[in-house]
């Protein structure tokens, strides 16, 4: 140690310190990995080329940043192609895409959903799953994840309490339709309508709006009460706060039965103990009724699913329910037509939505509506061959990532944490789909190349450690 009263230089001091200068170096070496995950998450490439006059191909070039840490593992360091069991089911849902492409009846059609899922979906996911290599890595993106839905609520919240909804915060806070008939009724009861803007973030639509927020609202709440730093737990918890605010303004009718069902499930599998859940409910009811009490109106529209099979004529369904009824049954029937290959990806929208809905007699479309439920309309496209590969492909992560918390719950709580956080923020994505088709499906599959990195971290980490613990006993 120097004596009192000399002066240490700073290259002495991080040589005493041996710990801060491997979590300095460790954050340095992440940082391009981070950044790229929040600047994904919130959608801010998209926004820079549809607001800013940025070029298509700048902002895309993003996915750059992931370049670094790819380069260095694989080239630099000569680590292995990280191949789990996701990895090869993703070539098996390629092969289902294209069988139900090759016997459509117009198979052009299908030339853009696939080239979709080449760029958005396969190459993403090999980019992704190859670029994470560490549990500390996906600690960070976790936490980058977190914070970019905190910034998009807390940008949603602003925008609420100033009431600046025609302020769309440059592309950062946009409002779908504002002034000219969007929203929802607040006052149904009435004769003229009081229209509710929804808030839409930086994607513009409410809908998946809510749908990335679910997805990282499970991650901020295990952290919350099962991070050991008292500080991050705070963190965790503010955050949550600032992710729920922007959902509730989003008054997305799915995600908050995708988020019930999420916590719920969570509780089942002692993921969230009990009283933390009773916590949770307690104070977002806190904020409904005291932030956002228009978010009692809009549940209580769901009403309207039961009036749809009702013969009480005094009940009337909601127009989107029925909207909704109309379009999932559409899909429903296109498959049942249709049940081993399917029609053909994006086929079903273009040759058969409308036509198939209409027979119906429940709503009258004048165009082609998607189906909306990621599960229908993949059914209808694909048929069981397509729509059993997707479940396969999604349901092997889940399985993994449940029996790597499972295991590591009390002798490695951190790495427990991640492979947690990951299998409810995919569940969350999933459930939200349910009540959505698959478009903006980047976050998709950003989600499960996440759980394949953190399948594959974590094996070889307990691997590492098995060859330390043999090599010490045999010293």
């Amino acid at each position: 140690m120097a004596s009192r009263g000399t002066t240490v230089p700073a290259s002495d001091l991080w040589r005493e310190t041996p710990s801060e200068l491997v979590l300095a170096r460790g954050l340095r070496a992440d940082l391009p990995t981070v950044a790229f995950f929040f600047i994904f998450w919130a959608n801010i490439a998209v926004v820079a080329t549809r607001f800013h006059g940025v070029p298509q191909v700048v902002a895309s070039g993003v996915v750059l940043l992931l370049a670094i840490p790819l380069a260095r593992h694989i080239l630099l360091e000569r680590q292995p192609f990280a191949v789990t069991p996701v990895f090869p089911l993703v070539f098996v849902f390629l092969a289902a895409l294209l069988l139900a492409a090759a016997l459509s009846k117009d198979p052009s059609a299908s030339a853009a959903p696939l080239t979709t899922y080449l760029t958005e979906g396969l190459l993403l996911f090999l980019i992704v799953s190859n670029a994470v290599r560490s549990t500390k890595t996906l600690s960070r993106v976790l936490w980058a994840l977190i914070l970019a839905g905190s910034f998009m609520g807390t940008l949603s919240i602003y925008q609420e309490l100033t009431h600046s909804y025609g302020n769309d915060y440059a592309g950062l806070a946009q409002i779908d339709r504002f002034g000219t008939g969007g929203g929802f009724n607040i006052a149904p009861d009435a004769e003229q309508k009081i229209l509710r803007p929804r808030l839409g973030g930086p994607l513009g639509s409410e809908n998946r709006y809510a749908q990335i927020l679910a997805a990282v609202l499970p991650i901020a709440l295990i952290l919350t009460f099962r991070e050991r730093k008292r500080r991050l737990r705070l963190a965790a918890a503010g955050c949550s706060l600032l992710i729920t605010g922007g959902l509730l303004l989003s008054f997305s009718r799915g995600a908050a039965v995708a988020v019930a069902g999420t916590l719920a499930f969570m509780a089942l599998l002692r993921e969230l103990p009990l009283r933390h859940l009773l916590v949770t409910l307690v104070v977002v009811t806190g904020v409904i009724a005291l932030v956002v009490p228009d978010y009692v109106t809009r549940l209580r529209s769901l009403e309207g699913v039961t009036a749809i099979s009702s013969s009480d004529s005094t009940q009337r369904p909601d127009a989107s329910i029925v909207g909704r009824r109309t379009e999932n049954l559409a899909a429903w029937h296109t498959f049942l037509d249709h049940p081993i290959v399917g029609v053909g990806p994006g086929v079903y929208f273009k040759e058969y939505s409308r036509q198939y809905a209409n027979r119906l007699g429940l709503r009258y479309l004048q165009s082609e509506r998607r189906g909306h439920s990621l599960y229908l309309e993949l059914a209808a496209d694909t048929g069981l061959i397509g729509l059993t590969a997707f479940l396969a492909m999604v349901g092997t992560p889940m399985v993994l990532l449940y029996r790597s918390a499972r295991r590591l719950r009390k002798r490695d709580p951190q790495r427990a944490m991640v492979a947690s956080s990951l299998l409810f923020a995919l569940f969350a994505y999933l459930a939200c789909g349910v009540f959505l088709h698959l478009s903006y499906q980047r976050y998709f599959w950003a989600l499960l190349a996440l759980a394949s990195a953190a399948i594959w971290t974590l094996r070889r980490e307990a691997e590492d450690e098995l060859l330390r613990e043999r090599a010490r006993a045999s010293e």
